[in-house]
């Protein structure tokens, strides 16, 4: 009577493949490898496809992120220039609505020297800072040598808050620019210095 090679119970009816004590082949071969259940399975797929799934959004996320942001740093900058821009009409504004007055520009040192002779007469308030919150210059010239300030200019060190040139007297052509750590400067009633796409100066 032959026995099971894996529990050693003996086998009555040889011609089955399996023991009926243990379930292995009572000849000594690998027992076959268990059937998944098919609820396994269908678990396995889902979390597959979850995964997958998840894998294209963060993907698509992803490159939508690599587009929008660029874009809107560039529009943030670009709305801080317009605001500086803005004040510094609305200062030139004053200034020169002043100079109709006294047939003079404002001679002062600094721009915030400028409060005291426009405000409350010419202006509510004096910006005191530029878009990117750094200080404004100004400086006038008595060019004619008449002995009164006959030119100015005042301008914003842009994105980065430095002045490229030592004097705003030095930005004597008309330029437009796309950096946004270029000047912006504001002189005898025009921008000198000016973002390029904005629609007047």
């Amino acid at each position: 009577m032959p026995y099971c090679a894996y529990c050693g119970s003996d086998v009555r009816d040889p011609a089955r493949f399996n023991c009926p004590s243990c379930g292995n082949p009572h000849n000594g071969a690998p027992p076959p490898a268990p059937i998944q259940n098919a609820g396994e399975t269908k678990a396995v797929s889902i979390v597959l496809i979850l995964v997958v799934v998840g894998l294209f959004v963060v993907a698509f996320v992803g490159i939508l992120a690599a587009i929008a942001i660029p874009n809107l740093l560039t529009a943030m900058q670009r709305s801080k220039q317009k605001r500086t821009m803005a004040d510094m009409r609305t200062v030139a504004t004053a200034i020169e609505a002043r100079a109709t007055d006294t047939n003079q520009y404002p001679r002062v040192t600094s721009y915030s020297e400028l409060g005291p002779q426009l405000v409350p007469t010419y202006m509510k308030t004096l910006p005191a800072l530029d878009g990117w919150s750094h200080g404004l210059r100004y400086e006038c010239w008595d060019a004619n040598n008449s002995g009164v300030c006959d030119s100015y200019a005042f301008g914003s060190g842009g994105k980065d808050g430095a002045f490229e040139h030592a004097s705003l007297r030095d930005y004597s052509e008309d330029t437009s620019t796309t950096n946004f750590d270029c000047d912006i400067v504001y002189g005898n009633g025009k921008f000198v210095q000016w973002p390029s796409g904005t629609t007047s100066r």
